[in-house]
């Protein structure tokens, strides 16, 4: 009996000892090795060392952070990062990436680009929700807008330009510069090859003198103050040239003949 006792003693005692050794407060993260076996046994699928590359979803990853995951159903988006944020009915939540210098030593050297999607819808200044790209140099106060899709069927601005006019899905700050545009047109009715039918009702040169006397424009030419108030488009304003060009056609055909028929007329008086 004095020995169970005394074992028991001794188990209590070890037992107080321990607890007073152990450490106060969270526990220490201890870094578990990775099983160089586990991508052929399934057992990981991340890694998360101390010091290289981490892996989300695949076990040698090779770059500072790489996420893969399984094609899964491929006619569906495949999500490898989300970024989110609480919906709020004032708010301008923009989950974003940045791509920075680093400097935060002087706010004069610091400059950034963000790719980030305003997510929440504002219902104080009814904006959009909107994808952007925005770059903030050393000098700027505050980082510009360079490029955002909003979700306003979809409307592309670049730079800043305003967007408030319905109709258009293209807005262009300053202009564009490329090698070729193409417009498409819609319907035929839109081009005026019709000018050449024989029924077509050319407007008489006298009644044209008038109109132009008149009204100091083409027939169906926008005057400068409707192109000052909604610009030019292309494709109508071509459509209306060859048109005017035809009728030019028309008009250069039907003095010809008037001018040979007088000369006819001239040489018989002869």
């Amino acid at each position: 009996m004095k020995r169970i006792l005394l074992v028991l003693s001794v188990i209590t005692i070890g037992h107080t000892t321990l607890l007073a050794q152990r450490p106060s407060g969270k526990p220490k993260t201890v870094a578990v090795p990775v099983d160089e076996n586990a991508a052929a046994t399934g057992d990981k699928q991340n890694v998360f060392p101390e010091a290289g590359f981490v892996g989300i979803g695949i076990l040698t990853p090779g770059a500072p952070l790489e996420i893969k995951k399984a094609a899964g159903n491929t006619r569906n988006k495949n999500i490898l990062l989300k970024l989110s944020n609480e919906w709020a009915s004032g708010g301008q939540n923009e989950p974003s990436i940045m791509f920075s210098n680093g400097d935060v030593s002087n706010p004069k050297n610091l400059s950034y680009w963000t790719i980030g999607a305003r997510v929440s819808g504002d219902e104080v200044l009814k904006t959009p929700q909107t994808f952007k790209i925005s770059h903030k140099a050393g000098s700027d106060a505050v980082e510009k807008e360079f490029f955002s899709i909003d979700s306003y069927e979809g409307r592309v601005k670049i730079g800043d330009v305003n967007t408030q006019v319905d109709g258009y899905k293209l807005y262009v700050e300053q202009g564009i510069l490329t090698e070729k545009v193409k417009v498409a047109i819609k319907n035929s009715k839109d081009w005026y090859d019709h000018v050449f039918q024989k029924d077509y009702p050319l407007m008489p040169l006298n009644v044209l003198d008038e109109y132009i006397q008149k009204n100091h424009h083409l027939p169906g030419i926008p005057t400068t103050a409707e192109v000052m108030k909604d610009g030019i488009d292309l494709g109508n304003m071509n459509a209306l040239l060859l048109k005017k060009v035809e009728e030019l056609t028309l008009y250069t055909i039907q003095l010809k003949k008037e001018l040979d028929e007088t000369k006819k007329l001239i040489r018989k008086k002869k």
